[in-house]
């Protein structure tokens, strides 16, 4: 049986108001996939082994990597058998695409294993179809980033297409609080966002929106701190995230470009344009889970290429 491994980064989706649209990977945590590939075979797949800090006994039976590579050998009709191993590096439950990570790297595993010529939108969906497995649904913006790299933004669902934004120099600073996961907290945390919004409201939101994408390209801390607020879906959860008021006071005082929650939370993120100003801001981050007497860990992180072999 010969074997392939590949590396994914986490993500940070969203960004503000670019919900179920938006992420960019970061290098602040990763997943490996690790496949093995038996040719011929009856289209088998089954997990060998889940390691790392991550790592749980039901990822054996119930994994993202293990349903993309079920929907793309039933998809394309191949006849081999896969074996998987799961090296889970990306803190589970956090806001921080941990199961798009292992999507990703799975589907990327398999495509360089059997030499698939696929489009990177036709990846970005197999890796989506996995990572409903944890998530409930499918939704693109975290696998997107991980498997492409960068920051991405989903500009059509039907067809999916996916477009990367060249992002200048820009430094992240992650803010992820040690408390405890409900199990269904994404499945919660979308079922606060409101289901219908006022034409004003929604106005408002496409206009930060755009504030999001144009202050990414061109570092305005004036815009992003616009388009880091989202008045539907952030509004919303924010009564959910640890200490999120005096995160956000905290490090836009310390001069950040930019913060907000980060995919679902309850970690918080923050954007910057130089690394000194990104120090300022973790350490800003702390102050304020201390104030909240919240045990946290702060990581400076960067944007980083897509999954890749290793």
């Amino acid at each position: 049986m010969d074997w392939i491994k590949v590396r994914a980064y986490c993500s940070s989706a969203n960004l503000g108001c670019g919900f179920d649209i938006m992420a960019v990977a970061l290098n602040a945590f990763y997943d490996e996939v690790e496949l093995g590939i038996e040719e011929p075979g009856k289209g088998n797949v089954y997990v060998d082994e889940v390691k790392g800090p991550y790592a749980s006994k039901e990822m054996l039976m119930k994994n993202t990597a293990k349903k993309a590579i079920e929907a793309i050998l039933s998809d394309l009709g191949l006849n081999v058998n896969v074996a998987i191993r799961l090296w889970k590096g990306v803190p589970i439950g956090r806001g921080l695409g941990s199961s798009g990570a292992s999507a990703a790297a799975t589907v990327k595993a398999i495509t360089l294993a059997l030499d698939l010529n696929l489009h990177d939108s036709r990846l970005v969906e197999y890796a989506g179809i996995g990572e409903s497995e944890a998530a409930g649904s499918i939704h693109y913006d975290n696998v997107a980033a991980s498997l492409l790299g960068g920051l991405v933004v989903i500009t059509s669902r039907r067809p999916l297409r996916v477009v990367k934004i060249p992002l200048k120099d820009l430094y992240f600073v992650l803010g992820i609080p040690e408390v405890t996961i409900a199990k269904a907290k994404t499945a919660f945390m979308r079922s606060v966002i409101p289901n219908t919004i006022s034409l004003d409201l929604h106005v408002e939101a496409s206009a930060r929106l755009a504030a999001l994408i144009l202050g990414l390209m061109n570092k305005d801390r004036e815009l992003l701190l616009k388009g880091t607020y989202d008045p539907i879906v952030e509004a919303a959860r924010s009564k959910y995230i640890p200490c999120y008021q005096q995160v956000r006071r905290k490090a836009i005082e310390a001069g950040a470009l930019g913060v907000t929650i980060s995919g679902a939370g309850p970690s918080m993120i923050a954007l910057t344009d130089n690394e000194k100003l990104a120090r300022e801001v973790a350490r800003a981050f702390r102050e304020a889970y201390e104030e909240c007497c919240i045990a946290s860990k702060i990581i400076v992180c960067r944007p980083i290429s897509g999954a890749h072999r290793v």
